[in-house]
Order: C-alpha cells, then sequence, then structure tokens
C-alpha cells in the first residue's frame, strides 16, 4: 500500500520514476520462499507437532536432558549437534530442530520406553515410524530451500544476480519431487508448486531487472 501510494504520488512528475515506476517494487525473494514452504508444512504439521512436543519435552530439564543424554551413550548415538526448539512462525528454525531430531530417532525411542512419564505428558502422543519417515523426507526435501534462503539473505554481499538460478532451481526440484512416488513428498511438492506459479509462475510475474542482474554478471 505505502509503495502503490509513494508511486502515484511520483508519478504525477513524469521524471521522477525511472521507466514510470514499472519496476519501483520488488517482492522479497526470501518471503516467498517462506510462502512456498508453509504451504508444504501443512501436509505433515501433525508429525512436526508430535517430534516438537518430544523435543520439548527433553528440554523441559536439565535431569530429563541429562536421562536423555544416558539413553544416546546407550544407544551409541554420537551426533554432538545440540536440540533447538523451533519458532512456529519461521519454518528455517523448524527445518533445523527436525535436522537434529531425526539423528536422535532411536534414543527417543528408548527415552519412551524406559521413562513412564515421557508418553504421559506429552499432548498428541510420542512421535510415531511415520513421523519420523516424514521427518527424514521433509529435511531433506526442506533443504534445498533452506541453503536459496540463506544465499539470497546475504548482507555482504550482491544477491540480485543469484535470483533466477535459485528460483530455476527451486521450480525444477519441486516439478521432479511432483513425480515422486513417495506421496507425502509428492503431496508436499505439488502444494509448494501451486504457491510457487502464483509468484513465479509466469516470466511476466518476475521483476526484469533482477533479470538484467543476472545478464550483468559475467559468469552468466
Amino acid at each position: 500500500v505505502a509503495i502503490a501510494y509513494a508511486k502515484r504520488k511520483f508519478s504525477k512528475n513524469s521524471d521522477s520514476l525511472i521507466l514510470r515506476g514499472e519496476y519501483l517494487h520488488m517482492r522479497c525473494c526470501a518471503h516467498i520462499i517462506n510462502l512456498i514452504v508453509y504451504d508444504g508444512l501443512c501436509e505433515i504439521k501433525d508429525s512436526i507437532t508430535r517430534i516438537r512436543d518430544a523435543v520439548k519435552y527433553v528440554r523441559s530439564s536439565p535431569q530429563r536432558e541429562q536421562f536423555f543424554r544416558t539413553c544416546a551413550e546407550t544407544e551409541r548415538v554420537t551426533c554432538k549437534s545440540l536440540f533447538c526448539l523451533d519458532v512456529q512462525t519461521r519454518w528455517n528454525s523448524t527445518y533445523l530442530m527436525l535436522d537434529v531430531a531425526t539423528k536422535f530417532q532411536k534414543v527417543f525411542k528408548r527415552l519412551e520406553d524406559k521413562d513412564p512419564h515421557f508418553k504421559l505428558e506429552i499432548n498428541h502422543g510420542p512421535p510415531t515410524a511415520q513421523d519420523w519417515e516424514d521427518a527424514h523426507v521433509f529435511t531433506q526435501f526442506l533443504q534445498k530451500f533452506y541453503d536459496a534462503t540463506i544465499r539470497l539473505s546475504g548482507s555482504l554481499y550482491v544477491t540480485s544476480n543469484l535470483y533466477f538460478t535459485e528460483v530455476c532451481a527451486i521450480e525444477s526440484a519441486l516439478t521432479e519431487w511432483g513425480k515422486s512416488l513417495d506421496p507425502s513428498l509428492k503431496a508436499m511438492a505439488i502444494n509448494m508448486k501451486t504457491k510457487f506459479d502464483k509468484y513465479w509462475g509466469k516470466i511476466e510475474k518476475n521483476n526484469m531487472t533482477l533479470l538484467i542482474a543476472v545478464v550483468l554478471d559475467p559468469r552468466y
């Protein structure tokens, strides 16, 4: 709304805006990726909730964390990564939470067998085998989006020239995953491709200055 207002004000003077303000407004690429990913998250939200509750249980007290480490030693899980509880409005933190949690799948199973409070205190029940399978698929699936967001969110280097190749890579991945034999992965990919098409599906929807930035990069 603010951009539209400024554009109207400036357009009264024909010399104020380059190319009549046609390319004045540019959508944030990282934000669009965020919207695309959230449409995929909906497919496995129940699995994410149960794993989140399990992580929350372990992190709720030093005694539980110590018992969890003991279970990890028993299961010979040597991963040194630290648990992080996600912020539900930031999908990248959910990705990081799932990425670490899946490495401790066997430990959570032992915790379920050895700690009677674990089942009782988790509202939605402990994670199931299908939940862990969904989480494994999803973290591999999200890696590309996580990496793209990190690259496009850089503040110490130019990012406009990275836009086109990142968008092409995402579209290619979504198209490929949409043909997957895994029903969860296929459903996520189809949902995300629909959101992708809303913002980037046609070349006319893209800000042309970003394409010019690619052309001006000698590497392309």
